[in-house]
């Protein structure tokens, strides 16, 4: 880790750091060997030190696994002055044997080298070994899941690995990184937290790993009882009249309305009142629809004054405003197939009013 920021190898390779240590021994200035002198062989192929880059206005600084400044060299050093630091390498992870060769600059003279050995079971070994989600989460709410990682290896290790989410509802996978330092034989859990955003399939994995589904229900209500939506509204469905024919009131006159070939009608009775201390303005058009078997209409009809049969009711208006106490009460209709039943009936409510609302009940008969 440099700087609070996690460096991790590309999958299959590894990092060997190396302490360097420069020093001027001599009587006259010169240049100390930079970091780009340095390279390391191993398995037939030489790789160059990685250079991160640091804070805004100071060096990089390597935290983990070991502390100290990054090696940088000193021109026209002086003598007895010494640069120190760390630099690393990415190769295989695999990798065994290795040599750190230093050359110079100008001449690509081979000036000396260092041989060394890597002991894979000193080394960390990161295994996943769980990944929990809940199967089923009822929206509105943010989604928890944790992920456990266990350290089978013989030193202590720097976990760093991406995580995505896709959701059934969004074309592009979002996600984030699980980040954690465990030591030897000790098993971590990681804990996560999602928005939930509306009513989907939301897969969550940690690549090359793990992945798991979490489904996202609505609330479930029964008609004639209450839902609390967001903005502190009481809002009661009451079951569906299902019928092929309403009388439209106008004001001063009434039509019926006869529905087409192969759909019927679904009349509900809402009720929304507000038992805050506080006015609520709500716009909810667009926010309810209803489905019967497979069919799903968003579409209500409001007319001026309401309707006189099946029911005698104003319509319930899709903006409102309810002061303290106040309750508001009115019909709305909608679209079903011929002969739908009322226990085929579902209707919904979606809070905020979008494509993807993040709250959403649904009123049915016996839920």
């Amino acid at each position: 880790m440099v700087d609070g920021t996690t460096i991790s190898p590309e999958p299959g390779n590894a990092l060997i750091l190396a302490d360097v240590r420069a020093a001027n021994t001599g009587e006259s200035v010169v240049d100390l060997p930079s970091r780009d002198s340095l390279a390391l062989i191993t398995g037939g192929s030489q790789y160059q030190p990685l250079k991160p880059k640091g804070k805004p206005g100071g060096e990089p600084t390597l935290s983990f696994p070991l502390g100290g400044e990054l090696y940088e060299t000193v021109e026209d050093a002086h003598p007895n002055v010494t640069a120190l630091g760390w630099v690393f390498f990415e190769v295989p992870a695999d990798s065994m044997d290795f040599r750190i060769s230093l050359s110079d600059s100008q001449s690509s003279t081979l000036e000396a080298y260092w041989e060394g050995q890597v002991d894979p079971s000193s080394l960390p070994d990161m295994e996943i070994t769980s990944l929990d989600v809940p199967e089923e989460h009822v929206n509105g709410e943010p989604i928890q899941f944790s992920v456990s990682v266990t350290n089978t290896g013989g030193s202590a290790g720097l976990f760093n690995q991406r995580f995505s989410v896709v959701r059934s509802t969004e074309q592009y996978a979002q996600g984030g990184t699980l980040d954690t330092t465990i030591e030897p034989g000790e098993t971590v859990t990681i804990e996560k937290t999602l928005p939930a955003k509306g009513v989907q399939d939301i897969t969550i994995s940690v690549p090359s790993a793990i992945e798991k589904t979490v489904r996202v229900v609505p609330t479930k209500a029964q008609f004639g009882s209450s839902h609390e939506l967001p903005n502190g509204v009481q809002l009661r469905v009451s079951e569906p009249i299902v019928c092929d024919t309403v009388r439209v009131d106008q004001g001063g006159g009434s039509f019926e309305h006869r529905s087409i070939d192969r759909r019927s009608f679904a009349v509900f009775e809402i009720t929304a009142w507000n038992p805050t201390d506080s006015t609520i303005s709500e716009s909810v058009t667009g926010g309810f629809e209803v489905e019967a078997n497979g069919y799903v209409d968003s579409n209500s009809r409001e007319y001026p004054v309401g309707l006189l049969d099946p029911v005698e009711k104003p319509f319930f208006r899709e903006w409102y405003e309810l002061a303290p106490e106040e309750t508001m009460n009115g019909v709305l209709y909608f679209d079903v197939p011929k002969n739908t039943q009322a226990d085929e009936v579902i209707f919904r409510a979606k809070s905020p009013v979008t494509e993807r609302a993040n709250k959403v009940c649904e009123w049915k008969i016996g839920e």
